[in-house]
């Protein structure tokens, strides 16, 4: 018996990554938008906006973050097929390695990924206000903060599909 990429059927946690992946694809055509509007503002009217720029890298990091977790939904991870297609023997031994290499890389990322977010976000000021990370930009928004977050989420979401194909075994 071996693992496999491919789930035996879409559970609950493939259908929110795939929905949260799609959604997230809109990011891109936001940013598209935002940056339309920040060339005409700039080169048109002389008026550069100080939010185009640090809004724009944040929708595509939030939808960077979660592409993982939406391809390993979707059964498009990235893969050498060549030797694969070949020898079934060797699709079963690339696919347990690759999940169980990924887990671990996940976890690692995982941990981490908290960590920059508990920094990030738990933050307070000699008066005790709660002062999350900043950009440092003109903007100066507390985007940062909350993308580490979204970056724990985003890894969190891809180890457990990566889990779940572990242990959703299939006979060969």
């Amino acid at each position: 018996m071996g693992w496999s990429l491919s789930a035996p059927a879409m559970t609950i946690l493939d259908r929110f990554a795939l929905t949260l992946g799609r959604l997230t694809a809109w990011c891109f055509a936001a940013i598209i938008l935002i940056l339309v509007y920040e060339v005409v503002a700039r080169y048109g009217f002389n008026a550069p906006t100080t939010w185009a720029h640090e809004t724009s890298v944040l929708l595509a990091a939030f939808g960077f973050v979660f592409g993982g977790a939406f391809c390993m939904a979707e059964g498009t991870h990235m893969r050498i097929s060549f030797l694969v297609e070949t020898r079934p023997r060797l699709a079963r031994f690339s696919n347990a390695l690759s999940l169980t290499a990924g887990a671990i890389y996940l976890v690692g990322l995982c941990y981490a990924s908290w960590r920059m977010a508990e920094k990030a976000l738990w933050r307070f000021s000699i008066s005790g206000e709660w002062d999350p990370e900043r950009s440092g930009s003109t903007l100066n928004s507390p985007l940062p903060a909350y993308l580490n977050a979204l970056l724990f989420v985003g890894c969190a979401l891809f180890l457990l599909l990566v889990l779940q194909r572990m242990v959703s075994k299939r006979k060969p």
